[in-house]
């Protein structure tokens, strides 16, 4: 593989920070509070999660194709602009859709838009970590990526919650993410990438890509199966008023803690020249956390609980982006392998809907729920001695 030896700038580190801030928002805006409120009106509380899930599920579907094939047209292009600026207008017009939707159709349509269109900017900032950041530089920018996200939740959350109605919030965002990402178009300098010629340069990167996809997959779905139903948990378990503010206030606690963990951990994990001690240490706080949200459903506990939960995604989050690129074998393939490692992301946001809905309606409530997803995070703790080719 070449190395990329050329530190990235401060201003480079900004603008890609700003531009992962705005494909996140334009995601967690509507999971955290417009999707589920649009499900509430259009179905009514008998019918809500069942249509958030069907929503939720269709578009993640739909989001498993699009990564990798975007990352696929990107290394076939040897560019990485096209599908940055493609996939974004196909998420803004998914957006709007949405801010439209009075049925279920339009709402499922509207969703599969976004996430298709998102996927594309996604996989474009996942592979210029690979293309333009060296290896020394790789866990504070890989912190900035995942940072960066929660920033995003954040913002489209407060978004969804001042906007005081789903037309202007689903509007508000749809114009932030590209004015978020505007900068990283100017600022950003396109490496020499080789375009892959044909379907027979593929090769599979082995074992360690599949460790380190598997063990990214749980720990996304300990994060997605948090989110998920946080609305409905605050206001039916934990009884809440104004479920949609507490929501608000979770999640800043939660991403100000996380952000805070993510970055100093990916500056630390640099110098430290270390990546799975970070891995481990979050894969347990995730899993105390989720147990305190269980157990314990007041709102002190809540709030500790999302402390906790926030300091153990910051620490995965830290290094998540630097073991990923550490184990991809080919510079040509790598928006593709990316894309696919991306689905380790993006799946979890299909399955956590489609497993949380049972398990709160029939099989023990949000007890159960919040024990299975400490159960997923000390699974992949288990899993990470077989990560071999980490240090």
């Amino acid at each position: 593989m070449t190395l990329v030896e050329t530190p990235v700038r401060r201003s480079w580190m900004v603008a890609y920070a700003l531009a992962m801030i705005g494909v996140a928002a334009g995601w967690f805006g509507p999971i955290q509070i417009l999707l589920p409120e649009q499900a509430a009106r259009l179905a009514g509380d008998d019918g809500k999660e069942a249509l958030l899930a069907l929503v939720t599920a269709w578009g993640a579907a739909a989001s498993l194709v699009a990564n990798p094939l975007w990352g696929l047209i990107s290394d076939r292009l040897g560019s990485r602009r096209p599908i940055f600026i493609a996939g974004t207008a196909v998420g803004v017009a998914g957006l709007l859709l949405l801010s439209m939707a009075d049925g279920t159709a339009l709402m499922v349509t509207g969703w599969i838009l976004v996430q298709v269109g998102l996927n594309g900017p996604l996989a474009a900032l996942a592979a210029m970590i690979g293309d333009r950041v060296p290896e020394r530089q790789r866990g504070t920018v890989g912190a900035l990526f995942g940072v960066a996200q929660i920033i995003g939740v954040i913002l489209g959350t407060a978004v969804a919650v001042v906007a005081g109605s789903q037309t202007v919030g689903y509007i508000a965002i749809a114009v932030a993410v590209p004015a978020l990402g505007a900068a990283i178009l100017i600022v950003h300098r396109e490496t020499v990438i080789v375009p892959i010629d044909a379907p027979r340069r593929w090769r599979w990167p082995g074992g360690q890509f599949a460790w380190a996809w598997v063990i990214r997959f749980l720990l996304n779905l300990v994060n997605a199966l948090v989110l998920v139903y946080l609305l409905y948990y605050l206001s039916d378990e934990v009884g809440v008023d104004d479920a949609a503010t507490w929501v608000l206030i979770v999640t800043v606690v939660n991403v100000l803690f996380a952000g805070i963990f993510g970055f100093a951990g990916g500056v630390l994990s640099d110098r430290w020249e270390k990546r799975r001690v970070f891995v481990a240490a979050g894969a347990v706080v995730l899993a105390i956390g989720t147990t305190l949200m269980a157990l314990v459903p007041v709102v002190p506990v809540v709030i500790a609980a999302s402390v906790l939960v926030g300091v153990g995604w910051g620490a995965y989050i830290a290094v998540d982006m630097a073991v990923l690129t550490q184990v991809l074998p080919d510079p040509e393939t790598r928006a593709t392998m990316l894309g696919v490692a991306n689905v380790a992301g993006t799946l979890p946001q299909m399955l956590a809907p489609v497993l949380a809905a049972p398990i709160v309606t029939t099989l023990g409530g949000y007890q159960t729920l919040y024990l299975v997803t400490a159960g997923f995070a000390l699974l992949a703790l288990a899993l990470l001695p077989r990560l071999r080719a980490i240090h």
